[in-house]
């Protein structure tokens, strides 16, 4: 693929990084260097016999940002249900997307779009709306912000074999994360040289074209001094490409991905992490399907207007099929961050976190888009974990500012070139929340959370509207139409309750009361048409989407060990939930007035026996054990929705009691697992959608229902050698995972694979 980057945007990146790091450098060391004395000290929290739900836990030794145990603990103490993915799951996976990690995580849904690591991610029902790409659900590396400022990211850029572990907090319950997005967040933690071999490789493939591969290396140096103080150094540094011919036509696509961190210890109460990540991202964009055409031709382009020859059409919008239009999305991306964290005194530390990442992008869909985008940012967060009135306690507070330079042209598709401009746009967003929180422990079984979060963003655009001129060509000209300087402000407080009981040493009751604000993105406040049928003379009248939840759980584990469980009962009561709407038949966005998301989220492993085959001391027994995950998604309109269009100022969009579509209504995905201490296991899997999909507001059109049965395996050859292989969907089965909501022209169907087999090795030194 070409890309498009002068070197006057490689200089400016340059100096950008090379900005932040000379800052958080200067901001940092002074701090550590200031240190006198070392504090030596018991964390109370440990004392803590808190019921954790886990698989086999990962030992890390030496000093980090956040440690694996304290993790859990503080996870354990939350009053929501939150999820934990440790190493193990996610190197015996094919670990391409996170289809591959969370089919087990009830509440959480990630369907994969084309085979990709791009998918339909949404908690509870919160991000249904999203046709493309991400929101919604803040994105975090190591608790350092992913994602744009004004709320939207991608996945594109993850490789999940670079990170240790996965942690998913849903909702708002985790206010550091989470409240300024419905659906909560998703954190990535890096490996780091504590935990990583010297050298690493992995290479899977498979159907389709698929081809995976990545070297890795990791290491921890001897104790060095720096003026007074001990210090120790650690690396990581992982690099990874992936290539698929994909199995719709049309669905190519390449990554190639470098993350490396560097960390530095200064005695044992100072740490310095930086982080860096680049991203090169190519890929074809198939397109969706409608149920008759999935069910003729799962594997066709998609984009087609049902009944129409694919030849014919109007190059205007380029609408004739995602292969004629050579509909695509390529980025290189760049990012760098720095944490640096200061136990400054006894149970008490500050981080520092700034962050600076920049994203070029060229994206020819119906119209060619073209972004330059920087985004900076961080967090200055203070923790104090002394006792109050003799009691166990933990108090948080931080601020996090972010800020957003977006340069957005959008040009006539000419079968994929760039044509006449028709708009350009300058576009800033400045963000800034202020969070507080605080557990404190009233009894030895029972906890109290009390917290609240304000958030403060404006979105700002200096909008250029042209008028292409003639019949669309690469070299016809435009005229400029009018200039829009459109502004607006979003502000919300957010407060949270919650409680943790301890029913036993290793079970616990929970509930908490949070509300959430979520306030639109540029792209969908820069859309074409209001809901009462008026265009657009700026940003839409769009009004922020905002909710409380209610949850209540009961989880634990029992003293052997031998089984866990997590139950929870959710309603989530929404204002203005954002739509995907057709207004005119245009694609735009509009607001519900009310909403409810209600469900059942229940999870849980349990070993079924062991010694079947191989019986021994403990460690020398074989193992059968069974997990499953079920999900109850009761999403409705409580309000009639309606909006102007073709057909009347007044038209309905959604009737009350309506479900909300893009998600089922039950869920179930269980695994039977079988462990040879030998090294090998094997695991059958399947996923049942045991009801179909609505796809339209009206509830007119369904996505059927689906049965899917896979299958993975693995074997520890040696200590080094590990071999991993996988079948999927083994019945051949047709079906949408993924589903685009409310087409105007009903073609939801993003298609799921066919038939597949992958095999992979790993080799650690």
């Amino acid at each position: 693929m070409v890309w498009r980057e002068s070197r006057e945007k490689l200089h400016r990146l340059a100096v950008c990084a090379g900005v932040v790091c000379a800052v958080s450098i200067g901001l940092v060391l002074p701090l550590a260097w200031a240190q006198d004395e070392v504090y030596k000290k018991e964390d109370p929290v440990q004392k803590e016999d808190s019921a954790v739900i886990e698989m086999e836990p990962i030992q890390v030794e030496g000093q980090r940002i956040e440690h694996l145990e304290s993790v859990k603990r503080e996870l354990a103490k939350r009053p929501a249900s939150n999820i934990l993915i440790e190493e193990k799951e996610i190197v015996q996976s094919r670990a391409l997307n996170l289809q591959d990690v969370l089919q087990f995580s009830p509440g959480v849904r990630f369907q994969s779009r084309n085979g990709a690591d791009e998918g339909q991610f949404q908690i509870r029902g919160t991000s249904l709306r999203n046709n493309f790409h991400h929101r919604g659900i803040n994105i975090l590396i190591n608790g350092i912000y992913f994602g744009d400022a004004d709320g939207f990211s991608d996945f594109e850029a993850i490789d999940l074999l670079a990170y240790e572990r996965i942690e998913i907090y849903k909702g708002a319950n985790a206010l550091r994360y989470g409240a300024n997005s419905m659906g909560g967040a998703i954190n990535f933690v890096p490996r780091t040289g504590y935990n990583a071999s010297i050298l690493q490789m992995r290479v899977i493939g498979g159907s389709f074209g698929l081809v995976s591969g990545q070297v890795s290396s990791g290491k921890v140096t001897e104790p060095f001094k720096i003026g007074n103080m001990d210090a120790t150094a650690d690396y990581y540094i992982s690099a990874s490409g992936n290539r698929q011919d994909g199995f719709q036509v049309h669905s190519e696509q390449a990554r190639q991905r470098i993350n490396a961190n560097v960390g530095l210890k200064l005695g044992t109460h100072q740490e310095i992490r930086a982080y860096f990540l680049q991203a090169n991202v190519s890929e074809f964009l198939p397109g969706t399907l409608t149920s008759e055409q999935l069910f003729a031709n799962r594997r066709q382009v998609g984009n087609q207007t049902p009944g129409e020859d694919p030849s014919g059409g109007s190059f205007f919008a380029c609408a004739l099929n995602s292969q004629v239009c050579k509909y695509g999305r390529y980025y290189n991306f760049q990012r760098i961050g720095v944490a640096y964290r200061n136990e400054f005194a006894a149970n008490q530390f500050v981080e520092i976190i700034p962050y600076y990442s920049y994203q070029y992008l060229d994206h020819p869909i119906f119209q060619v888009l073209r972004q330059d985008n920087h985004n900076v940012g961080g967090e200055l967060r203070y923790v104090n974990a002394n006792p109050l009135f003799g009691k166990t306690n933990s108090f948080v507070v931080g601020v996090q500012p972010r800020y957003l330079d977006r340069h957005q042209s959008r040009f006539v598709n000419v079968r994929g070139s760039a044509g006449a401009i028709s708009q350009n746009a300058f576009l800033r967003t400045f963000y800034v929340g202020v969070y507080g929180e605080d557990a404190l422990d009233l009894t030895e079984k029972f906890t109290m959370v009390l917290g609240a979060r304000w958030d403060y963003s404006t979105r700002q655009g200096t909008v250029q509207n042209f008028a292409p001129v003639g019949i669309p060509t690469q070299n016809a000209p435009s005229t400029l139409v009018g200039t829009q300087q459109p502004i607006r402000h979003f502000d919300a407080i957010s407060p949270k309750l919650g409680f943790v009981y301890k029913t036993t040493p290793t079970s616990q009751v929970y509930f908490n009361a949070s509300r959430s604000y979520e306030p639109p993105l540029d792209l969908e406040l820069l859309s074409s048409v209001n809901a009462d049928g008026s265009g657009n003379t700026g940003f839409l009248n769009l009004d922020a989407q905002r909710g409380w939840q209610f949850e209540l759980g009961y989880r634990g584990a029992s003293v052997d060990k031998r089984y866990s469980w997590d139950l929870t009962a959710y309603d989530l009561e929404m204002e203005k939930e954002i739509l995907a709407s057709t207004i005119n038949n245009r694609g735009t966005f509009q607001n519900a007035n009310s909403t409810r998301h209600v469900g059942v989220e229940a999870g849980g492993v349990m070993v079924l026996a062991r010694g079947l085959f191989s019986s021994g001391s403990g460690i020398n027994d074989d193992s059968l054990q069974v997990r499953a995950a079920y999900t109850w998604s009761h999403f409705r309109f409580t309000e009639d929705v309606r909006g102007g269009g073709v057909g009347g100022p007044d038209v309905l969009v959604a009737r009350d009691g309506n479900t909300i579509p893009g998600a089922p209504e039950h869920n179930l995905a269980g695994e039977l697992r079988y462990d040879h201490p030998q090294g090998w296991w094997v695991a059958p899997n399947m996923e049942w959608v045991l009801t179909g999909i609505h796809t339209d507001y009206l509830n007119e059109v369904k996505a059927p229902s689906y049965f899917v049965v896979n299958i993975k395996s693995g074997w520890n050859v040696t200590k080094n050698l590990t071999l991993y292989a996988e079948g999927r969907n083994l019945t051949d089965k047709t079906y949408a995972g993924a589903i685009t909501v409310n087409d105007s022209l009903r073609r939801f169907a993003n298609p799921a694979w066919g038939i597949s087999a992958f095999a992979g090795a790993e080799y650690r030194f």
